[in-house]
C-alpha cells in the first residue's frame, strides 16, 4: 500500500474513532455517576443531530441553534431523570438497563414520527475548506471536529477526577445506597450526569455531522461506539479517546486491506469480534476499575 494511501486510512480511522469516542464519553458519563447504562445513547445523538437542524431551518444562527438544542438535550436528559429513573433508585443494575432500552424504543419512534425517515443534508457549520496534510487533502470540519472533542473528553476527566462535585457523582457508581448513607443525593447525580450526556450529544453532533448526509438511522452507530466502552472501561472518561482511536484504525485497515476479500465485511465484524476478546481477556477494559469481591 503506498504511503499516501495508508496516511489517509490512518486520517479516517482517527476521525472515526473520535467520533466513536465522543459517544462512547456519554455511555461514560451515565454509567459512572449514576451505574445506568443507557443503551438509548444512539436515539440521544439522534435527536440532538435532528433538533440543531430543526433550528437551523427555522433561519437561526447556526451557533444560536445549537445553544438552544444543548439546552433542548440537557432538559431532555433532566426529564430521563424525573420521570423515568427516578422512580428506580436503589433498584437493581438490570431494571435501570430495561429502562433505557424502553427509553430506545420511544425516542426512536418519536424522530420517526416527528422527524421521518428520508436523509438530510447537515449543514457545514465548521467551514468547508480543505487542508493539506502532506500527500493528503483532509476536510476542516474534520479536524476541527475531532480537536472538540478531544478538549471535550478532556475537561470532563478532569471534572471527574478534580472537582468535588465529580467525586460525588463518582460515588454513586459504586452503590446508590452507600452514595445515600454519605449524603449524596443520588437523584441529582443522575439527573446531572443526563444533563452533561445532553450537552456532549449536541457538541458531537456538530463536531462530526457537518456536511454529511444523515438521517433517524444514525442512531446505530452507538453500537460501534460499545466496544470502544469496553475497551476503555465503563467508569473511564480520559480513556475513550485512546479507545476510539484504536478502534477507528482498527476499522480502516480493515476496510482497506480485508473488505476487497470479504465482500465488506471485515471492516463491520471488526469492532464487534474486538468487543468479543475484551469481554473474554479484560471485561474490566484497559482503564476501568477493577473490583475485588470478597466473601
Amino acid at each position: 500500500m503506498q504511503f499516501d494511501t495508508l496516511l489517509r486510512v490512518l486520517v479516517n480511522g482517527i476521525a472515526n474513532g473520535a467520533i466513536y469516542a465522543s459517544i462512547a464519553v456519554g455511555f461514560s458519563i451515565i454509567y459512572r455517576s449514576g451505574k445506568v447504562f443507557n443503551i438509548a445513547q444512539g436515539e440521544m445523538l439522534m435527536i440532538a443531530i435532528f433538533m440543531s437542524m430543526t433550528f437551523f431551518d427555522m433561519g437561526m444562527n447556526h451557533w444560536v441553534a445549537i445553544f438552544l438544542t444543548a439546552v433542548v438535550m440537557a432538559a431532555l436528559g433532566l426529564g430521563v431523570e424525573r420521570f423515568v429513573l427516578r422512580p428506580l433508585v436503589g433498584q437493581s443494575e438490570m431494571a435501570l438497563f430495561m429502562a433505557t432500552i424502553g427509553l430506545l424504543l420511544v425516542l426512536n419512534g418519536l424522530g420517526i414520527i416527528v422527524f421521518g425517515t428520508e436523509p438530510r443534508l447537515f449543514p457545514e457549520v465548521l467551514g468547508t475548506e480543505r487542508w493539506q496534510l502532506g500527500p493528503i487533502r483532509i476536510k476542516q470540519s474534520l479536524v476541527i471536529g475531532t480537536l472538540l472533542i478531544a478538549c471535550v473528553v478532556a475537561g470532563l476527566h478532569w471534572f471527574f477526577r478534580a472537582t468535588r462535585t465529580g467525586l460525588l457523582m463518582t460515588a454513586v457508581a459504586e452503590s446508590h445506597q452507600i452514595a445515600r448513607s454519605l449524603g449524596v443525593n443520588v437523584r441529582r447525580s443522575i439527573g446531572l450526569s443526563w444533563a452533561i450526556s445532553g450537552v456532549v450529544v449536541t457538541i458531537a453532533a456538530v463536531a462530526f455531522m457537518s456536511g454529511r448526509s444523515v438521517s433517524t438511522d444514525i442512531a446505530s452507530i452507538a453500537f460501534v461506539a460499545l466496544p470502544v466502552v469496553l475497551l476503555s472501561g465503563l467508569e473511564s472518561i480520559g480513556g475513550v479517546m485512546l479507545g476510539g482511536v484504536i478502534v477507528g484504525i482498527g476499522q480502516s485497515l480493515a476496510a482497506a486491506y480485508l473488505d476487497p476479500y470479504s465482500e465488506g465485511g471485515a471492516s463491520l465484524l471488526f469492532p464487534f469480534a474486538l468487543m468479543m476478546v475484551i469481554l473474554i481477556l479484560r471485561p474490566q477494559g484497559l482503564f476501568g476499575w477493577k473490583r475485588v469481591e470478597r466473601i
